[in-house]
């Protein structure tokens, strides 16, 4: 994978109103490899005092989706996820962290896993996404 194109990906992502909008940071990110930071912010907060498990699902869903485009594609989308929701979380900021598990011709598995500010696994996630014909650069 070349820098070029990790720096393409990077900024896609960082100037996409969605990142902008609910705050992510980008902490690390190499080929099929991501972790991003993401500070709680009160719009976040459900009828349970904790974080939305919608927020969970999008945080996880975007780390995923940019380690895909991180193996040299331009375009990745999401066709199924597969979440755990296994603690709630209230305050701080949580970390999402994709890592490729399998990839063939035209999809790839992902794994996504959200940790709260102790390193606590706090939601898990696969996802399968499809990957786009002829973009591999």
């Amino acid at each position: 994978m070349t820098a070029e194109h990790l720096q393409k990906v990077r900024a896609d992502f960082e100037n996409s109103p969605f990142w902008n909008f609910i705050g992510l940071r980008l902490k690390e990110l190499k080929e099929g490899y991501v972790l991003l930071a993401l500070p709680i912010q009160k719009e976040f907060i459900n009828v349970r005092n904790s974080v939305h498990g919608g927020i969970y699902a999008s945080v996880m869903d975007t780390a995923m989706g940019m380690a895909g485009r991180s193996l040299g594609y331009d375009e990745v989308a999401t066709l199924h996820l597969n979440i755990h929701y296994l603690k709630s979380v209230m305050d701080g900021t949580v970390y999402s962290e994709a890592e490729i598990i399998h990839q063939n011709r035209s999809t790839v598995l992902i794994e996504g896993r959200l940790m709260n500010e102790d390193g606590e696994l706090i939601g898990h996630c696969t996802g399968t996404f499809k990957l786009s014909k002829g973009e591999k650069g």
